[in-house]
């Protein structure tokens, strides 16, 4: 370690201030520790002639750079002037002993010299103890020459003056040797010696203060107003550098350029959806589609419903374009619901079409009136089964079906007349269950009513509904019709309880056609001109209008009727009246009539 304030002697020892040995000071008598006194003028110069013309021969061989007297008190280190004219008188002033120069001339290297002389040309500011003292001894380690810090010295005496221009004692004009130097001219006699770095007991051959020359140098040439370094290595790596930037800024603006065509792509698939969503047409398909598909459409399903079905099918290609194609035609209103047989990816227009046309689509309709039988043969044909399948099925699940126990088994009356959905693969039982299920709901509350009519349970009044429903035409004569049936079950002396009715009779024959011996047999409990009463079970399955006309009859005497038309029934109180009508209607069947029993014959 370096010390630059408390050096060491050669022994070890401490170095001190007034140590002649060492270039100390010698203490003044009477002063306090830390203050020295200077030797005398006159001690600075002790050597003669031939010392100083060796000496400065030396210091012409190193070929001082021009300038260099004039460069150090420039940088702030006028104690550290190597100028040939002032050294000797310098020297004294720094407290240095006169025995230091001849060590300077015994043995200082040349190459050191030239050394000391660059790096205080580049530094001169940087110069420590250190490097300064290979100048002053020969073969002295650095650590043990050392200056005393410069706040110990004391204060400088007044110099002599510069000794005249011309050659000096040794015969060289200094001053000429100084301008020479400064205009760029060699000096008379210089030597040109090759530079030789100095090694200063590193193993790595380089000085203690190369690494801050370089940090230095490095941050000279990469100084804002500093200059640039030329070198043809300096420019390959600043054209290194450079590619590196440009690659950098390329990949940046195109990646700039991406972004900014990809928002601009976005923004316009955007703004072409909002105006198809609000101003542009609905997405829509063209032409009558392709395929098959079913779809149900929901009971009181209307417009967009509907469209939305349709879309989640395939059908057609959004709502928008089926409800407007629905706004546009007053018959949508009209669509039934039931499932429909659709082709995919038709028109909506299309769609609509075909919807109103199928009236119901894949639905199966039973009307009012009808009987078990008639019923099952709509649905083995709606279902393309074989003929009889239904009712067989009918006959072998019949306690599966979901019936009242007040039906006693009996399928007729319960197979309530509506329209239904029929979907593929459906089975004859499925659209049983449905029937049955939907008839005793319409029947829950018919026992309660059933009294203040003169009728002793729902199924009595299932019955006569039934009756109402197979003998009526219009649905406007019900109430009188109920009037009648049960003005004949009450009345003794004319009709003595018994309905007469054809319909009763025909059910249990399965024809139209009757015969005398077939209104004369007792034995068949349909039959109502012998046996009093209510038949033993529906012969029909009715409707809304046949029950309710039942449960609110109309006010009238009448005991008969005869429907005249689709259109027209007629009514009678006397049997006379009723023969007239009754032989009108006969003959207009082309039948005979029979006076004696008020009926139509076949000839």
């Amino acid at each position: 370690m370096t010390d630059l304030g408390r050096g060491y002697g050669p022994q070890g020892e401490p170095w001190h201030p007034g140590d002649p040995g060492y270039g100390g000071q010698q203490p003044v008598p009477g002063q306090q520790d830390g203050q020295w006194q200077q030797y005398p003028q006159q001690v600075q110069q002790p050597y003669g002639d031939v010392q100083q013309q060796a000496y400065q021969q030396q210091m012409q061989q190193q070929a001082y750079p021009q300038g260099y007297e004039q460069q150090m008190p420039q940088q702030g280190h006028p104690q550290q002037m190597m100028a040939a004219e002032g050294y000797q008188q310098q020297m004294p002033q720094q407290g240095y002993p006169q025995q230091q120069m001849p060590m300077q001339q015994q043995g200082m290297p040349q190459q050191q010299m030239q050394q000391m002389q660059q790096m205080q040309q580049g530094h001169p500011q940087q110069m420590t103890a250190q490097q300064q003292m290979p100048m002053q001894q020969q073969g002295m380690p650095q650590q043990q020459v050392q200056q005393p810090p410069l706040q110990q010295q004391a204060p400088q005496q007044a110099q002599p003056a510069a000794p005249a221009a011309g050659p000096g004692p040794d015969g060289i004009d200094w001053e000429a040797e100084a301008a020479a130097l400064e205009s760029g001219a060699d000096p008379v006699g210089a030597a040109h010696e090759p530079e030789v770095e100095e090694w200063d007991g590193h193993e790595d051959g380089h000085h203690e203060e190369d690494g801050y020359l370089e940090e230095h140098v490095e941050a000279e040439e990469e100084g804002f107003l500093g200059a640039q370094d030329d070198s043809r290595e300096a420019k390959k790596k600043r054209k290194e550098k450079g590619k590196k930037a440009g690659r950098r800024n390329g990949g940046a603006c195109l990646l700039v350029a991406l972004v900014l065509l990809g928002a601009m792509g976005g923004a316009g698939w955007w703004g072409y959806g909002f105006y198809q969503d609000h101003f542009g047409p609905p997405p829509d398909f063209t032409g009558e589609g392709t395929g098959s598909v079913q779809v149900e459409v929901k009971q009181g399903a209307v417009g967009g419903q509907i469209g939305l079905v349709l879309k989640n099918a395939g059908v057609v290609k959004s709502v928008d374009a089926f409800t407007k194609a629905c706004n546009a035609e007053p018959k949508c209103g009209t669509i039934q619901y039931g499932f429909y047989e659709m082709k995919k990816e038709m028109s909506a227009a299309a769609a609509l079409k075909e919807l109103l046309d199928q009236a119901g689509g894949a639905a199966l309709v039973i009307p009012e009136g009808k009987n078990s039988s008639e019923i099952y043969a709509k649905i083995d044909d709606k279902l393309k089964l074989q003929k009889g399948t239904t009712a067989n099925v009918a006959k072998a699940q019949v306690n599966d079906l979901g019936l009242p126990a007040y039906a006693n088994g009996n399928i007729e009356g319960f197979l309530w007349p509506t329209r239904y959905n029929v979907a593929d693969g459906m089975k004859p039982e499925d659209l049983l269950k449905q029937m049955v299920k939907n008839a005793t709901d319409k029947y829950a509350n018919l026992d309660g009513q059933a009294a203040s009519v003169g009728l002793k349970n729902a199924y009595e009044v299932i019955t006569e509904a039934s009756i109402l429903q197979r003998e009526g035409n219009n649905t406007a004569d019900f109430a009188k019709m109920a009037k009648t049936i049960q003005n004949r079950l009450a009345n003794e002396p004319e009709t003595h309880h018994r309905l007469g009715m054809d319909t009763t009779l025909q059910y249990s024959l399965g024809r139209k056609d009757l015969s005398r011996s077939d209104m004369d047999n007792a034995s068949n409990k349909y039959n109502t001109y012998v046996n009093p009463g209510l038949p033993p079970t529906p012969i029909s399955n009715p409707g809304d209008d046949a029950i309710n006309a039942v449960l609110h009859p109309a006010d009238g005497k009448w005991l008969y009727f005869i429907a005249m038309s689709p259109t027209e029934t007629r009514f009678a109180e006397t049997a006379k009246e009723h023969y007239v009508n009754v032989k009108e209607y006969c003959q207009a069947a082309g039948q005979g009539f029979d006076e004696a029993r008020g009926h139509c014959t076949t000839k």
